[in-house]
């Protein structure tokens, strides 16, 4: 698969995730085939970086549709929409009842951990830069948070090794996922399971795709995915206020 075509697949993927989330919450299946997604879109990332000829330029793009696709976002997940005076507008821009981030936050802020990662002089220099930036995204509430900054970096540090990678991957969903899974099968004590609480380990299904990339550029149409997160955001969220 080429580069193009892993975009393609990680869009169609999320959104069918998308459409599960805002119109058939209870339709589990839509929700675990959109669990693929994100895995793809962080690999892409930590392949850009590594074939990127302008760090800056890069992670500024990521950034600036990081922005331009809060507001999709705040209208695609808000439950509630009223605007009445300016801080209704703006509690309403970060996402109603709490702060949360678009998924390209995470990203821009998974390049700069590739980045310090790649360029760092000292390991206490990467370590406490890492941590900070993790923190930021935990405390900004950006989608998948610590967890997809994770992903993101252990996509890049093992990105030559489909093994390492596998192993990887499984780590941190195991570090991430596993302790508060446990507890809830412990929290529920013979009462029926949610199946959907165990969703998130398709994740590694992702590989499947990832590891059949060629490392070829296939189509130029970069602006065209970055395009398509806000946009079929807007439009999900404009059919879900309509109905």
């Amino acid at each position: 698969m080429t580069t193009s075509m892993l975009k393609f697949t990680a869009c169609i993927l999320m959104l069918i995730d998308h459409i599960g989330l805002m119109f058939f919450p209870k339709t589990i299946f839509l929700r675990m085939i959109g669990r693929l997604s994100f895995p793809i879109f962080a690999y892409l990332i930590a392949i850009g970086y590594s074939k990127t000829k302008s760090f800056y330029k890069y992670v500024y793009r990521i950034f600036i549709f990081a922005v331009v696709s809060q507001m999709p976002f705040s209208v695609a997940f808000s439950e509630q929409i009223k605007i009445n005076s300016l801080s209704d507008f703006l509690n309403f821009f970060i996402g109603k009842p709490y702060l949360h981030l678009n998924i390209f936050f995470t990203l821009a802020i998974g390049l700069i951990v590739i980045r310090v990662w790649d360029t760092g002089e000292s390991k206490f220099f990467k370590t406490m830069s890492i941590l900070a930036l993790s923190i930021m995204a935990e405390t900004f509430n950006t989608d998948y948070g610590l967890y997809g900054v994770a992903i993101i970096l252990s996509f890049y540090i093992f990105r030559d090794s489909k093994v390492k990678m596998l192993i990887s991957q499984v780590i941190v969903y195991l570090l991430f996922n596993a302790s508060g899974t446990l507890l809830y099968v412990y929290e529920i004590q013979g009462k029926a399971i949610n199946p959907s609480y165990f969703v998130q380990i398709l994740s590694l299904l992702s590989l499947i795709f990832i590891f059949r990339y060629n490392g070829k550029k296939g189509r130029n149409l970069r602006y065209a995915f970055y395009a398509f997160y806000p946009m079929h955001l807007l439009i999900l969220g404009i059919i879900k206020i309509l109905t």
